[in-house]
């Protein structure tokens, strides 16, 4: 298990660092756009954040949180859309308004989801370290008793009863999901380089169809593989329009006139 997880990390802080490092060589990425798309998803979870709780998705036991199933996942869908999307859009819109061509795009949504991954290898660094220093100091030394201890026990047995391949499940998502934010951050571009706020609607809509199906499967105790399966599936889409947005080489023979 501890191998897994080791395995897990890497994979959420070296793939982000690769690609930024892939897109720098074969695209001209910068790292100012990089670090564009970094505070970016920063800036979004500023307001997404307390949004959730105030919503009752944070915190549990409370508002959105206790309505039926398929409303609390459009409202959790649309709440990650609407921040995230509408802080790309206004970044891209009043601060970086050269950043309009599919390799910037590339960079600002690597960047984007990036950071996402690299916070979230964080949280699983610390939730690791204090799963093993429970489980080898024991539950007994905090000084917790009665219903806190259980509590606290069955999330520790939770933690290393869960199989084996948990972890890379975990490290594969982030590589799906900075996938999705590239492409995401691609369509924004497009509602700008437009004109069009459809192509916005549709960014927003998309991710919010993505993290919507993914909780609605979630709250239906769906197997991990097979709702893994289904990200890799969006994934797999944002892959495609990616390369669909990819502008086509010119064909110089057929631009240069004839002597």
């Amino acid at each position: 298990m501890l191998l897994m997880l080791i395995l897990q990390v890497i994979i959420m802080l070296g793939f982000p660092v690769g690609l930024w490092l892939f897109l720098r060589r074969r695209l001209g990425a910068t790292w100012g756009l990089i670090s564009t798309g970094a505070l970016t998803f920063i800036a979004s979870q500023i307001v997404h954040l307390p949004l959730n709780w105030a919503l009752g998705l944070l915190g549990g036991g409370r508002g959105v949180a206790l309505w039926p199933l398929p409303l609390m996942a459009l409202i959790a869908g649309l709440s990650a859309g609407v921040c995230e999307e509408g802080a790309r859009y206004l970044v891209l819109r009043f601060w970086r308004r050269e950043a309009r061509s599919w390799e910037q795009g590339m960079a600002f949504g690597a960047g984007h989801g990036g950071t996402e991954a690299i916070l979230l290898s964080l949280l699983v660094v610390v939730n690791s370290i204090s799963m093993i220093t429970l489980r080898e100091t024991g539950l007994e030394k905090m000084g917790l008793s009665g219903e806190m201890l259980e509590q606290a026990q069955a999330q520790v047995n939770a933690f290393w009863a869960m199989p084996w391949f948990m972890p890379l499940l975990g490290g594969l998502e982030r590589v799906f999901a900075i996938t999705i934010q590239i492409a995401l951050s691609l369509l924004v571009i497009r509602a700008l380089t437009q004109r069009n706020a459809g192509w916005l609607l549709i960014a927003v809509l998309a991710h919010a169809l993505v993290d919507g199906i993914t909780v609605f499967l979630s709250g239906l105790k769906w197997p991990p593989l097979a709702l893994e399966g289904i990200v890799l599936i969006f994934a797999l889409s944002g892959l495609a329009l990616i390369m669909a947005l990819r502008p086509r080489p010119t064909d110089v023979s057929r631009e240069t006139p004839a002597a």
